[in-house]
């Protein structure tokens, strides 16, 4: 197994927490909430986190383009290696692809219900125009509520993928994405 560079890391976990918070905000304080004025605040989070997600996949998909592969060795325990492959890691080959695509799409699609709705200038100005009574005349919302749901089966089997590997097979896969510690003179 191998390690990637600190700042495809950093670029990784920084994605991972703004995917979060755009799903928490968008589940529960815009799916069921009337569009009003106050809808505003959480919808220009949500916008902004949209708008960071798709800048920040385009530069993971460059920085992982250009990368290559990870570069720094992990020991895995020696019964790891002569297992056969199950399922999650079968899918996972596919499921990393699909991760920067949809996580890509979502934020396009995302910005296509706010070009016709005017959502920027509602959300970030004082424009004092109201919000549309409904987003589903859009037809982009229903394709952001199904990339919605794509995504999170996509996130699921990652997270399995990852505590499968980490907690059942012993093999330290949360190396891969973490920071190596510094190590000191006396070691090396």
């Amino acid at each position: 197994m191998t390690r990637y560079r600190p700042y495809y890391i950093i670029l990784h976990w920084l994605s991972a927490l703004l995917v979060f918070l755009a799903f928490f905000i968008g589940l529960a304080a815009l799916a069921n909430t009337p569009n009003n004025d106050e809808k505003l605040l959480p919808l220009g989070v949500h916008i902004t986190l949209g708008v960071l997600i798709l800048f920040l996949t385009i530069a993971r998909f460059i920085v992982r383009s250009l990368m290559g592969r990870p570069v720094y060795r992990i020991q895995q325990p020696a019964a790891a290696k002569n297992r056969k492959i199950p399922l999650l890691d079968l899918l996972s080959g596919y499921v990393q692809p699909l991760l920067y695509l949809f996580t890509f799409l979502m934020a396009v699609v995302g910005i296509a219900i706010a070009l016709p709705a005017d959502l920027f200038t509602i959300a970030f100005t004082e424009s004092g125009k109201p919000l549309p009574v409904d987003f589903y005349i859009y037809p982009a919302r229903i394709w952001h509520g199904t990339l919605s749901l794509i995504l999170m089966l996509l996130i699921g089997q990652h997270i399995l993928s990852f505590v499968y590997h980490q907690f059942l097979r012993g093999e330290n896969f949360i190396g891969r994405m973490w920071f190596q510690r510094a190590k000191n003179k006396e070691q090396q």
